[in-house]
């Protein structure tokens, strides 16, 4: 199920459709020939067949590439050249120009594909001009076909920018998620997501830290001012961590008076500096002096063992809680 949604996620859905309509389309035709005992043709959409067909699986593995794009351009180009040269049944093998013009425009986009199939029309205009094509084809052919690439480029454009636009909201509805509303740091989805990326990255090696801070005498706060005076502290608090980190470190609102900071390859002295850094910040802070909050924090390093960074970290955060305030731990595991 997983490799079914990689594949609809990495490539246009219509791709899906696309890429085996053509392949059967030209499957066929190498039948009919068969059929009629046409080897030399047979040969030819044989080859076609199977270009499109290692196009297909390599679009579905990779996505749609530059170099995707490249090679179906050369298939097309050169499955046109074979239509209108070889003519097919009755001389009806241009019609088949008509689909292949669409096909390029969405696999190249609007802008490129309007420009590559004007190409392919000027390139079908030109072999006829030489008497190369397996009839005289009319000027309604022609403009038959720029107002085909015209429509379609114009569809294109549309879908393309209607994408763009649904891409955007999806990122910032997933930006959303990823926020704590109080505060407007991440939440702990956030740091499940980073944790996640590098277990799947295979980030092994990499030093990562996880420090937990606790707020000390906030239920005090809450107790004797009310929430929106605790609902300040824990904004002015959250200000502090994000000036007191590096922009590729994470800082999230762990849930309650809790937070958490995900320190990208830290060492146990740089990750201890960042501790002192924010106590410091906090000490300094005259409005947080005065309600007497201070804040304890446990922390923990791996290189490899992700999954139990946080209970390490805890663990560590426990440790301080049951000896002392404002103060801090932190262990390489």
């Amino acid at each position: 199920m997983t490799s079914i949604k990689g594949v609809f996620f990495k490539t246009d859905y219509r791709f899906i459709f696309l890429i085996p309509v053509y392949f059967l389309t030209v499957a066929v035709f190498a039948a009919v020939a068969t059929f009629n005992q046409e080897w030399p043709i047979f040969s030819v959409l044989s080859v076609f067949a199977l270009a499109i067909f290692l196009f297909g699986i390599y679009l579905f593995k990779k996505g749609l590439t530059f170099f995707g794009k490249a090679a179906m351009l050369v298939v097309n180009t050169m499955f046109v050249i074979f239509l209108v040269v070889y003519g097919g049944h009755n001389h009806t093998g241009y019609f088949w120009v008509f689909p292949i013009l669409v096909a390029t425009i969405q696999v190249l986009g609007a802008a490129s594909g309007v420009f590559f199939a004007c190409l392919l029309v000027l390139l079908v205009w030109l072999l006829d001009k030489w008497g190369m094509t397996d009839t005289v084809l009319s000027s309604r052919f022609y403009f038959a076909s720029l107002g085909l690439v015209f429509i379609t480029g114009v569809h294109e454009l549309t879908l393309e920018r209607h994408r763009k636009a649904l891409r955007k909201q999806v990122d910032v509805k997933d930006q959303e998620n990823r926020l704590d509303p109080l505060t407007k740091v991440g939440n702990r989805r956030l740091i499940d997501q980073e944790l996640s990326r590098m277990s799947a990255q295979g980030m092994d090696g990499l030093a990562v830290g996880a420090l937990i801070v606790d707020l000390d005498n906030f239920k005090k706060v809450n107790d004797t001012l009310g929430h929106s005076a605790g609902d300040e502290v824990l904004k002015t608090i959250a200000n502090h961590l994000s000036s007191c980190v590096r922009p590729s470190d994470k800082v999230a609102r762990w849930g309650g008076d809790e937070f958490m900071i995900l320190l990208f390859g830290i060492s146990l002295a740089d990750a201890e500096m960042v501790a002192k850094r924010i106590q410091e910040s906090i000490i300094n802070d005259d409005r947080l002096n005065s309600l007497d909050v201070s804040v304890s924090m446990g922390g923990a390093i791996t290189l490899s063992d992700y999954s139990d960074l946080f209970k390490e970290a805890d663990k560590n955060l426990l440790s301080i809680k049951n000896h002392s305030k404002n103060s801090f731990k932190i262990t390489m595991f």
